[in-house]
C-alpha cells in the first residue's frame, strides 16, 4: 500500500519523494517557531513598535549574510554538509526563544525580536542555498512538478499541524500556561528539523559539466558583473523588488489589524491560516497546469495582481469572519506566487550566473524586507490602518504592471525572432 501510494505522488522518482517530505518537516517546524510567534510576542508584551522590528529585523539580518554564506557554501569541498549545517544552526537558533520568557518582563519583547532577528543569519543563508540546490537536484522540466508537488503537500502538514496546535493553544486561557506551550513547541520543532534535514541530505544532484565546484569557485570574482549583465534577469529583479516591497509592507498591517483590531486570538489565527492553506492545496494543482502551459512570466503577473487584491479585501473586512471567508482567494493567489516568483527567478538566470543571481535577489528582497514593514507601520500612523492597507495594495498591483511590461516584451522579442529566422531562411533559399 506504502508503495502504490509513493508511486502515485512520486512516480518512483526518490528526489521528488525526498524533497516533498523534506519540505513537509520544513512546513511544520516553521508552523512551531513562527506560527504564532507574533502572538507569542503579544503574550510577552510586545507592541507596535516590536510588531515592526519583528517584520524588519530578519531581513536587515540577510542583508549582510546571505552573499557571504552562500560564498561560503558554494567553495566548501560539500555544498551538502555546508548547506547541512546552517540547517542544523537555523533549527537550533529558535531554542533561545524558548528562554525568553525566564528573563525581566520589561527586556522580554525586545530580546525575542532582537533572537528572531538573528534566527535569519542561517535561515536566510540555507533557504536561499536550498533555491540554488533544488536546480541541481530537479531539471528545468521537473521543476514545475516538484515544487508545486512540494508545496501541495507542505500546505497538507501546514493544515494538520496548525489545527493541532490551535487546539493545543486554546486549551488554557491563563497567559503563562500559554507561554509554557509555546516553549514546548520550540524544542518539538527542533526534534521535527533533524529529520528535515536527513532528507535534505539524501536528495542527489543530477550530472551537470557545468556545476564542476572548481570551475565555479574560479568564475565567482567576475560573476557579479555578468550576473547584471542578463537582461531577462535584471528586468525581473526591478519587478521582484517593487512587488516584494509591497508584498513586505502589508505583513505588519495584517497582524495588527487581525489582533489589535478585529481582536484575533490563536484560535481565529489557527482558523485563518486553515483556510488559506486549504485553498492553496488545491490551487497548486492549477497554477502547475497554468505554468506548463504559459510559463512563469504570465503567471508571475496574475498572481502578483491577485496578491494586490489581499489587502483591499481585508481593508472591506469588518469582523474576522469575512477575513476567514476571503481565505480560499488569497490562498489561491499566494500559491501562485510562491511557485512561480522562484520558477521565474530560476528562469531568468543562466547555469553558470545562477547561484549569485539567487543569492543578490534574495539579498535585495531582505533590504525590501527591512525597509518594507517599517514604511507600512508610518504610514498606518500616518493615514491610518485602512489607508495604510490600500497603500500597499497599490504597490503590488504595480509590481503585477511591470510583470505584465516584462511579459509583453518577451512576447516581442520572441516574435522578432521568429521574424528574423523566417527572413534568414528566405534570404538562404534565394542565394541556393
Amino acid at each position: 500500500m506504502r508503495k502504490k501510494i509513493e508511486h502515485w505522488l512520486f512516480n518512483n522518482n526518490d528526489n521528488m519523494k525526498f524533497y516533498a517530505l523534506n519540505g513537509i518537516l520544513f512546513t511544520m517546524v516553521a508552523v512551531l517557531t513562527k506560527g504564532y510567534a507574533i502572538k507569542f510576542l503579544d503574550r510577552l508584551g510586545g507592541g507596535d513598535l516590536h510588531y515592526s522590528l519583528y517584520n524588519a529585523l530578519p531581513g536587515f539580518i540577510a542583508i549582510f549574510t546571505t552573499i557571504p554564506g552562500i560564498l561560503l557554501i558554494q567553495r566548501g569541498k560539500s555544498k551538502k554538509n555546508t548547506l547541512g549545517f546552517f540547517f542544523y544552526l537555523s533549527r537550533t537558533l529558535p531554542l533561545l526563544l524558548a528562554c525568553v520568557p525566564l528573563l525581566d518582563e520589561k527586556w522580554r519583547p525586545m530580546v525575542f525580536v532582537l533572537i528572531y532577528g538573528i534566527m535569519n543569519f542561517p535561515e536566510s543563508i540555507s533557504a536561499t542555498s536550498l533555491q540554488d540546490y533544488t536546480a541541481d537536484v530537479f531539471s528545468h522540466r521537473e521543476r514545475a512538478d516538484a515544487l508545486s508537488l512540494r508545496n501541495q503537500l507542505s500546505q497538507i502538514a501546514q493544515i494538520s499541524i496548525s489545527i493541532l496546535a490551535g487546539f493545543v493553544l486554546s486549551l488554557s486561557n491563563n497567559n503563562e500556561v500559554v507561554i509554557y506551550i509555546y516553549q514546548g513547541f520550540i524544542i518539538i520543532s527542533f526534534l521535527i528539523g533533524l529529520k528535515e534535514i536527513s532528507y535534505m541530505k539524501k536528495l542527489k544532484i543530477k550530472d551537470t559539466p557545468l556545476r564542476n565546484n572548481k570551475k565555479v569557485q574560479a568564475k565567482f570574482k567576475s560573476t557579479v558583473s555578468g550576473v547584471f549583465k542578463q537582461k531577462d534577469f535584471t528586468l525581473f529583479l526591478m519587478c521582484s523588488l517593487v512587488f516584494h516591497f509591497g508584498w513586505q509592507m502589508g505583513w505588519p498591517l495584517f497582524n495588527v489589524y487581525q489582533i489589535k483590531f478585529l481582536g484575533a486570538n490563536e484560535m481565529w489565527l489557527t482558523i485563518i491560516n486553515a483556510f488559506s492553506s486549504l485553498a492553496m492545496v488545491f490551487s497548486f494543482i492549477y497554477w502547475k497546469k497554468f505554468i506548463k502551459k504559459h510559463d512563469y512570466k504570465l503567471a508571475v503577473t496574475f498572481a502578483a495582481f491577485g496578491m494586490g487584491l489581499t489587502p483591499i479585501l481585508y481593508r472591506f473586512s469588518p469582523n474576522l469572519t469575512i477575513i476567514t471567508l476571503i481565505q480560499p482567494i488569497t490562498g489561491f493567489f499566494t500559491a501562485g506566487i510562491t511557485v512561480a516568483i522562484l520558477g521565474s527567478l530560476l528562469a531568468s538566470t543562466k547555469e553558470e550566473h545562477r547561484t549569485m543571481s539567487i543569492a543578490i535577489h534574495a539579498t535585495l528582497t531582505s533590504v525590501t524586507l527591512a525597509i518594507a514593514p517599517l514604511v507600512g507601520t508610518f504610514v498606518q500612523g500616518l493615514l491610518g490602518i485602512d489607508n495604510a492597507l490600500l497603500f500597499s495594495a497599490g504597490l503590488r498591483i504595480l509590481g503585477s504592471g511591470l510583470f505584465l511590461y516584462r511579459y509583453i516584451l518577451s512576447i516581442k522579442m520572441v516574435k522578432s525572432k521568429k521574424k528574423n529566422h523566417s527572413i534568414f531562411l528566405k534570404i538562404k533559399r534565394q542565394v541556393a
